[in-house]
């Protein structure tokens, strides 16, 4: 398959251990082996756009073959911290992803157009990394992307007892914060949250969807939804679609 499928749903945070309890019986806790061993964790992506904000208008036109560009890391900021360049494929119902690990403290080099040979290979586990680097500025200059938008929020993860394919997460206390410079990736006093009484439940897998999460599906009433963070992190902060212009972004972005 070219992909796996999600499927988001935006639910009441009052459902959320009664959603928990319902999926227990075939799912287990996806610890994160690089995260304390914990299937609790903070995300926190930087989303790069072009000045006229490409990426965001391509989503809120729901075309059916598009990418976004994001720096991600986790939890809290360390001498030895790691985060990962990514670049997220839509097509049409599948996503896929080309993900790039590489160490916080090279990111601006690398991101400014730095020799690449200086800083891989990093990792064994990742014998492509150097060539999707490469990707990942290709598409970040083809634009002229910059920092647009930080979003952080509190992932709960878990994976299917039958099919590990399978991944449900809880996303929750989503917030953002306009124009972040690479160095505020691990902020957190000047976020926002935009998603405080409900969260978004994803259901993920390269395979199709098992009947016991459809019985859940039927249960809970749940609607599926097209959910952006990225988007739904740009609108929190204007009052309506297209506030955000070109002149502001350059007058404000730190990159």
């Amino acid at each position: 398959m070219p992909g796996r499928q999600e499927s988001k749903y935006v639910i009441p945070v009052y459902a959320m251990d009664d959603l928990r309890a319902a999926v227990a019986p075939y799912v287990r806790a996806d610890n994160h082996r690089a995260l304390q061993h914990s299937n609790i964790y903070e995300i926190r992506s930087i989303y790069f756009d072009s000045f006229d904000l490409k990426d965001y208008y391509e989503k809120h036109a729901g075309l059916q073959m598009r990418k976004k560009l994001r720096m991600r890391g986790y939890n809290t900021m360390t001498e030895e911290s790691e985060v990962f360049l990514e670049i997220k494929w839509k097509n049409n119902l599948f996503i896929s992803k080309d993900r790039t690990p590489i160490k916080y403290k090279d990111a601006r080099a690398i991101l400014a157009g730095g020799d690449l040979d200086n800083y891989f290979p990093y990792r064994k586990d990742f014998p492509q990394a150097r060539e999707k680097a490469s990707k990942f500025l290709f598409y970040l200059k083809r634009h002229s992307r910059v920092p647009l938008n930080l979003v952080t929020y509190t992932r709960e993860a878990y994976i299917g007892k039958f099919n590990h394919s399978d991944r449900v997460t809880f996303d929750s206390h989503i917030r953002s914060m306009m124009y972040p410079g690479l160095d505020d990736l691990f902020e957190e006093e000047r976020l926002r949250t935009f998603l405080d009484r409900e969260f978004v439940l994803e259901y993920k897998s390269e395979n199709p969807m098992p009947e016991w999460f459809k019985k859940i599906i039927r249960r809970f009433n749940l609607r599926k939804q097209a959910f952006s963070k990225y988007v739904r992190g740009i609108d929190a902060h204007y009052r309506a679609v297209g506030d955000c212009t070109k002149r502001e972004i350059v007058s404000m972005s730190h990159y």
